[in-house]
């Protein structure tokens, strides 16, 4: 009977699971519109103001914050600005959640899938509740990669080009390419012509010269953006170093890229999703904008790098550190006086994904087949050479 039962619940878990986030968009998304959450109103006068040829980037005083992503972000959400208020922002975080949801199921197996999207859930939750785009950020890296396993180039391009027009660092899970360079000249056309495409739309609604205006603002504006958490900020505040952002992200950029130097080991399925897990949390930790709800892109790295680990104690003595000092520190769960005074004072929610992409590094540098693994989904799905 117990044995019975047991298979039950492992039949039934990733039903349950998904159920689990089906009602969380909707409990999220009932929320946010009950409070009129700012981020959308932001998101939703982007479109207003794209077509009525405003700066985008000009604060506003309707706003406590200003918009932060591309004119084309601002023209692809045309869809979910013009329905009403409450229905687009069930609309936006449903194809926020999906995104994140559906990516970790493109590129892991179904039990690596299952243990994957229940570390991210509470993230993800979060960035719902306050309407962010951070889920679909994450969400469209990860399909990238999982199209570029299946030789899917232009639906990788497109993952990737779109992620970019949001954020711009998801650019880096362009990298991944790199482990099928056959293919790389086709990838690279594919890209070349979705980027000209997407930076061109807003073409369809103002000028040339608008245009161009608008991305003068959008670059100004990403430039002014300081002050997150990132390594960068971890060195002025502990050490009180001055630096300029670039020398730090640069050698970042080296140790990511440092094991791609292994050849040998790219047709490791194993390795390319380590590899994968690096990217998504290098682009919080060398992230001179990132900020706390940008931590459930790491956090997805996170959950790769421990759906494909071994499950003894140590990683889930890992697990239990990023749980406890990355997603509950900035929760109710934790104590105010702790989290205000020593969580959010000394950045300390990126130390546990620091940890863990050191360990990844680590990892990716090691021999691969000496770690137990199951075929990814997109391994098995993809066609043979």
């Amino acid at each position: 009977m117990l044995q019975q039962i047991g298979y039950r619940v492992r039949v039934n878990a990733p039903r349950l699971l998904a159920g689990l986030w089906i009602a969380a968009v909707i409990v999220a998304s009932a929320q946010a519109a009950a409070h009129h959450a700012n981020n959308f109103e932001i998101f939703r006068t982007s479109w207003d103001n794209l077509v009525a040829g405003h700066d985008l980037y000009a604060p506003s005083p309707r706003h406590r914050d200003v918009f932060l992503y591309s004119p084309t972000f601002a023209l692809l959400f045309a869809p979910f600005a013009i329905v009403p208020f409450w229905l687009g922002v069930l609309l936006w975080n449903g194809v926020n959640a999906g995104a994140l949801y559906w990516g970790l199921g493109r590129i892991l197996s179904r039990e690596q899938a299952l243990a994957a999207r229940a570390i991210v859930f509470l993230d993800t939750v979060g960035n719902m509740q306050n309407v962010q785009s951070n889920a679909l950020v994450a969400g469209l890296m990860i399909i990238g990669c999982a199209e570029l396993e299946r030789r899917r180039e232009l639906r990788a391009a497109l993952a990737v080009a779109l992620g970019t027009a949001i954020k711009i660092f998801p650019i880096v899970a362009a990298a991944f390419s790199v482990f099928r360079p056959a293919r790389l000249p086709r990838f690279a056309a594919s890209s070349a012509i979705v980027a000209a495409v997407l930076v061109g739309a807003p073409l369809l609604f103002i000028s040339p010269i608008d245009l161009w205006g608008q991305y003068h603002s959008w670059m100004a504006v990403q430039g002014a953006d300081e002050g997150g958490y990132s390594v960068m900020e971890h060195l002025r505040i502990w050490f009180g170093v001055g630096w300029a952002n670039w020398p730090v992200q640069i050698a970042g950029v080296g140790i990511l890229l440092a094991p791609l130097v292994r050849m040998s080991h790219w047709a490791q399925p194993r390795f390319r999703l380590l590899f994968l897990a690096s990217v998504l949390m290098f682009s919080v930790l060398f992230n001179h904008g990132a900020e706390s709800p940008s931590f459930v892109i790491a956090l997805a790295g996170v959950a790769i790098w421990f759906a494909v680990s071994e499950r003894d104690r140590f990683a889930w003595g890992v697990l239990t550190i990023v749980v406890i000092g990355t997603v509950l520190s900035s929760s109710d769960a934790m104590p105010t006086g702790l989290r205000r005074e020593i969580f959010q004072h000394y950045r300390l929610k990126t130390l546990p994904i620091l940890l863990v992409w050191a360990l990844t590094q680590v990892q990716l540098w090691r021999r691969s087949e000496s770690a137990p693994h199951q075929a990814s989904a997109a391994d098995r799905a993809a066609p043979a050479t």
